[in-house]
């Protein structure tokens, strides 16, 4: 990391604490987000990938594994460094830090799990080009997943199965995290969603989400 044969000088002058631990990749993006200022060039940060490679080792104690099955295991290798564009939203030093650049505390519904450093609402949330920087998502997504001690709430990015849709009365997966990024597309053909209030928003969304507000 510190060896200048393995690496290239950058053009600005940032410093990070290497041995500082996070209890969420929340608090891993508010951190970054401090070191690149609220004036930073995003889309030539976000550009750099040897820098967020280096990040990536940098803070890697912070973004292993932590369940008990992959306690202390690396997750797959696009958590880390930029393989394929496609799966470029999945680098977690960088979503960490864009993230909160581009929504501030609302990024916590996506980034505020213990229980990884990249859970399924994280994924979820930013596989969809279009959902990830659309402001009206992140706000409505935080009124509806988001509990009033910060924390996501369970079930938010569960899958509705086969085999739930035929349980009677069985809700899972409905109104969840899947489904809301489906539905904001609908909605945006009718609406001006960027321009609607959180509250606004929840408003107009179908019974489904009824147990979410």
């Amino acid at each position: 990391m510190e060896d200048d044969s393995y690496g290239s000088v950058l053009c600005e002058d940032w410093y990070v604490d290497v041995d500082a631990k996070f209890g969420s990749t929340y608090e891993l993006g508010c951190y970054l987000n401090e070191i690149f200022g609220s004036g930073a060039d995003r889309l030539a940060l976000r550009a750099d990938k040897g820098m967020w490679a280096w990040m990536s080792l940098a803070f890697m104690p912070n973004l292993l594994g932590r369940e008990r099955q992959r306690k202390a295991l690396p997750l797959a290798k696009h958590h880390y460094v930029e393989i394929v564009p496609r799966l470029a939203y999945r680098l977690i030093t960088r979503a960490a830090w864009e993230l909160v650049f581009l929504h501030g505390d609302k990024a916590r519904v996506a980034l505020s799990s213990t229980r990884s450093p990249w859970g399924d609402v994280a994924e979820q949330m930013t596989a969809r080009q279009e959902m990830y920087s659309h402001p009206s998502f992140w706000a409505v997504a935080e009124a509806l997943y988001l509990s009033a001690s910060g924390r996501q709430k369970p079930g938010a990015a569960a899958a509705r199965k086969a085999v739930h849709r035929k349980l009677r009365g069985n809700e899972v997966g409905l109104g969840g995290v899947r489904r809301l990024a489906i539905s904001f597309g609908q909605f945006e053909r009718t609406y001006l969603l960027r321009s609607m209030s959180a509250s606004d928003v929840v408003g107009i969304l179908p019974v489904e989400y009824s147990k979410w507000k």
